[in-house]
């Protein structure tokens, strides 16, 4: 009898999960709840919130995908060709390492997420139903880019002005922006001064050039130049 009362005491201990364990999933569900409330302080919703975790999971297998370092091959052409010096390739992979880039690059993307829109949130700024938004970013007309199956639409390109809500000028940037490059960087780019593009004898960024009244070749050639730098 002792020994079956035994054996059922470790049945009932081994089937309930670890304190630690526990411990660890109520860290979880207190991150989750953070994020949520991160999301709606932003003035997004529950569509935001599962474009950033799809953003993370992305994130993550991206991260898996690509491994480690550099090759030894590798890390020298850079070397020659002037990419960069041998002390700069150094840091790099130093910064690597402790993943340092890593998680400027996580943060760079997410940042693209949270500040962009979906397709519902285009539509209602726009007066417009949701056909309407792709039909528009199919005809280079909006800049979108893809978390998961969906699209987010970067705020950059819209003016907050009823009688104009889009930047003018910005097809013609859109044309510029190839389908490959990162919309973290482009975020990057939009969000920048730039010393070509003058104000009053002062750096703006693209938006605020093209919402000027600005020449958009001159973003479009900006673009160009920074893309092959």
């Amino acid at each position: 009898m002792a020994r079956a009362v035994l054996d059922t005491d470790q049945r009932d201990h081994s089937s309930a999960p670890p304190v630690p364990e526990r411990a660890r999933e109520d860290e979880v569900r207190d991150s989750v709840a953070n994020l949520w409330d991160t999301v709606r302080a932003v003035g997004g919703g529950t569509d935001l919130l599962l474009d950033v975790l799809e953003e993370v999971r992305s994130s993550l297998e991206g991260r898996q995908a690509h491994g480690g370092g550099m090759t030894e091959e590798q890390a020298a052409f850079l070397v020659r060709s002037g990419t960069m010096t041998a002390q700069q390739l150094e840091d790099t992979e130093a910064s690597v390492a402790r993943g340092e880039l890593s998680e400027l690059e996580r943060r760079t993307r997410l940042a693209a997420v949270t500040t962009s829109l979906d397709t519902r949130e285009v539509a209602e700024l726009l007066g417009i139903d949701a056909s309407r938004v792709r039909h528009r970013k199919a005809k280079d007309g909006l800049y979108a880019f893809p978390v998961g199956s969906k699209l987010r639409f970067p705020s950059w390109q819209f003016t907050g002005d009823p009688g104009q809500p889009v930047l003018p000028g910005l097809t013609a940037v859109v044309r510029a922006i190839p389908d490959d490059m990162r919309a973290s960087s482009v975020l990057g780019f939009m969000t920048t001064p730039q010393e070509d593009l003058l104000v009053d004898n002062a750096p703006v960024t693209p938006p605020e050039w093209l919402a000027g009244g600005g020449d958009p070749q001159e973003v479009v050639d900006l673009l160009e130049s920074h893309l092959r730098s």
